[in-house]
């Protein structure tokens, strides 16, 4: 039901940005594609910061849970 929801809302955003009627309604313009790639490449920059600072954080964790089966077992 959330992919629905998420699905329709995007449809729903494009539409009022990029149909031509709709944007006069609702006064809104398409953004210039050199935007968008900027945007995309933003939003690519921060989802890659974010995975690696995951990925950073799980190996400090199993690195401490490694300590401390080794503590257990000596």
């Amino acid at each position: 039901m959330l992919l629905i929801t998420v699905a329709v809302s995007f449809l729903s955003q494009l539409g009022l940005v990029y149909v031509p009627f709709m944007q006069t309604i609702f006064q809104t313009e398409a953004l210039p594609m050199d935007d968008l790639l900027l945007l995309f490449a933003l939003a690519a920059a921060s989802f890659a910061l974010h995975e690696t600072r995951r990925r950073y954080e799980r190996s400090l964790s199993q690195s401490e849970m490694y300590v401390t089966a080794m503590e257990e077992l000596a």
